[in-house]
């Protein structure tokens, strides 16, 4: 699944974020995607999503802005369910060596590569329903922390039999 940020307008609706992890500011859930590229999507919006997954599947989570991290970037660092349904495992930060295309500027299809450090949140499916949670991200300008935000999306999980 990829979380798509808002940055420019969480930075613009936000001007004084909270500093403090444990408590971070809500940001509004329409500054926020979520989406997957699997067919198994039956629903989705800014705070909610359905997928079709079976017990055992595991789900990516990536986070990023709508620049592509840019100008600013995201980082989540916290997720908590709201209820005791338990739906999936603990995310957990998986970290992963990665090529980065990059355009040769004297041709017009050429490309070199170059390699960097990337990450995404996984987590195993352990039963189907419906459960809200808070996810806590912190954006990043650089090498500057803007501030701590937390966002409560709902995701349903549907069997695929």
């Amino acid at each position: 699944m990829l979380i798509a940020f808002d940055a420019f307008t969480i930075v613009e609706r936000y001007p004084n974020p909270s500093q403090d992890p444990a408590r971070p500011t809500p940001v509004d859930p329409a500054l926020i995607h979520l989406t997957t590229q699997q067919d198994g999507v039956i629903g989705q919006s800014a705070h909610r999503l359905c997928v079709r997954a079976d017990p055992g599947d595991v789900i990516r989570w990536r986070e990023t802005t709508l620049s592509l991290g840019f100008d600013y970037s995201v980082l989540l660092y916290k997720y908590v369910v709201r209820t005791d349904r338990k739906l999936i495992s603990d995310l957990q930060p998986v970290i992963v060596d990665a090529l980065l295309p990059l355009p040769v500027s004297e041709t017009d299809h050429e490309f070199e590569t170059q390699a960097v450090l990337g990450h995404y949140w996984a987590a195993h499916v352990q039963r189907s329903g419906s459960d809200r949670y808070k996810f806590f991200f912190q954006l990043l300008s650089g090498k500057n922390r803007l501030g701590f935000f937390r966002w409560d999306p709902q995701i349903t999980i549907r069997r695929r039999s």
